[in-house]
C-alpha cells in the first residue's frame, strides 16, 4: 500500500492556513479514497461575494432550466437553499465504476421517491429501480440511471433526507447504506491521507487532500492532460488546501515532492509557467476582454514558494479585481 512519509504529512500541515476546527471525515467516506473534495455550497452561497454578484444570475438561470426547473420544482428541492456540501471521494486509476459522491442538505424523500418511481416506470429504459439487501433484514431502494453511450450506470440512493448518496459502482453506494446504519468513524486505508483531509478547515469553501500517485496516474492515462504538467505530476506525493470565498477567493494550496530535487522541479516548472503566462496575457490583453484582464490579475498574485520537499502555492482575487470584473458598485 502506498503510503506518505510522515514528514511529508507535516510539511502540508505546517503550509495550510490554520483552521479554526478540525472536523472528522464523514463515516461514509470509502476506505480506497485517494483523492478527497469537499464543496461547502452553503458556505459559497452565503458569502458576500456570491450574494452580491452571482445570486441574481444563478436564480435566473435555475428559473430559465426548462424542464430541468420542472423537475426541481417537483422534486421540492432548491439548490441555493436545500444543498449544503458535495463531497466527491475517489480510489484514483482509470476504473470508471468507483469512487462515491455525497450531497449533504434538505431532500424532501416523498417528493424524490414520487419522481423517481414515476420516471422508473415512464421511461424504464433509462431509470431502473432496485431493492438491495443491507443485512439484519434490512432493505433499501437504489435508483439505476442509465447514462448514454457509457459503460456503467450511476447508481442514486436516497439515504436520509439529509443525505443523497451516488457511484458509479453499486457496491460503494450499498455499502455506504450499510456504513450509515452504523455510523461509526471514516478508516482510511492510508491513514497519513485521512490525518491530512481532517487537517483541513470544515469552513473552507472547497477542501482538497489527494496522493499524487493516482492523480500522476490519472493524468498520464488522459488524452486532454498537457504532457509537461503529466510530467510534473510524476514528482508530486500529496496536495492538501483549498479555496475560500468571502468578499475576495483565496487559494492556498500545499504540494510536497516526492524528494527535494523533485519539488525543486515542480517550483521551477510553476515559475516559468507563471512568467510565460504573464507575458501571454500581457501581450494579447484586451481591457475590453473582461475574462483575460481578470486572468492576467489573478496570474500576478500567484505566489510560489518552499524549500525542501515542499511547494506552496497561493493566489487571491480580490474584491477590486471582482468590482471590475462583474462592473457593479458597491
Amino acid at each position: 500500500m502506498f503510503r506518505l512519509h510522515f514528514a511529508a504529512v507535516l510539511a502540508v500541515f505546517l503550509a495550510l492556513p490554520a483552521p479554526g476546527r478540525a472536523a472528522d471525515l464523514d463515516p461514509l467516506v470509502p476506505a480506497d479514497t485517494t483523492s478527497y473534495v469537499s464543496v461547502n455550497v452553503r458556505q459559497i452561497l452565503d458569502a458576500p461575494l456570491f450574494k452580491k454578484h452571482l445570486l441574481d444570475q444563478a436564480r435566473d438561470l435555475i428559473k430559465n432550466a426548462g424542464d430541468a426547473n420542472d423537475v426541481l420544482s417537483d422534486l421540492g428541492f432548491d439548490p441555493l437553499k436545500d444543498l449544503d456540501r458535495v463531497v466527491v471521494c475517489s480510489p484514483g486509476g482509470t476504473d470508471t465504476d468507483r469512487g462515491l459522491i455525497l450531497f449533504q442538505g434538505n431532500f424532501d424523500l416523498a417528493k424524490f421517491r414520487k419522481k423517481g418511481d414515476d420516471a422508473a416506470r415512464d421511461n424504464s429504459e433509462i431509470l431502473k429501480v432496485h431493492k438491495v439487501a443491507l443485512g439484519a433484514g434490512k432493505s433499501h431502494m437504489l435508483y439505476e440511471v442509465v447514462v448514454p453511450n457509457q459503460d456503467s450506470s450511476m447508481w442514486v440512493a436516497l439515504a436520509s433526507n439529509k443525505l443523497i448518496v451516488a457511484s458509479p459502482g453499486k457496491d460503494y453506494v450499498v455499502d455506504a447504506l450499510k456504513a450509515q446504519g452504523v455510523r461509526k468513524k471514516a478508516e482510511l486505508k492510508n491513514k497519513d491521507l485521512q490525518t491530512l483531509a481532517e487537517k483541513l478547515d470544515p469552513k473552507l469553501s472547497i477542501s482538497v487532500a489527494m496522493l499524487g500517485k493516482p492523480l500522476a496516474k490519472a493524468a498520464a492515462d488522459s488524452e486532454i492532460v498537457p504532457k509537461p504538467v503529466s510530467d510534473a505530476l510524476q514528482d508530486v506525493e500529496a496536495i492538501g488546501g483549498g479555496f475560500q470565498v468571502s468578499n475576495e477567493v483565496r487559494m492556498d494550496l500545499a504540494v510536497v515532492g516526492k524528494s527535494e530535487r523533485g519539488a525543486e522541479s515542480i517550483r521551477e516548472s510553476l515559475s516559468k509557467g507563471l512568467k510565460l503566462a504573464l507575458v501571454g496575457l500581457s501581450l494579447i490583453g484586451d481591457e475590453k476582454n473582461k475574462g483575460l484582464a481578470t486572468l492576467l490579475e489573478v496570474v500576478k498574485t500567484i505566489r510560489v514558494s518552499g524549500k525542501g520537499k515542499l511547494v506552496s502555492v497561493s493566489a487571491t482575487l480580490t474584491a477590486d479585481v471582482l468590482k471590475d470584473f462583474f462592473g457593479k458598485d458597491d
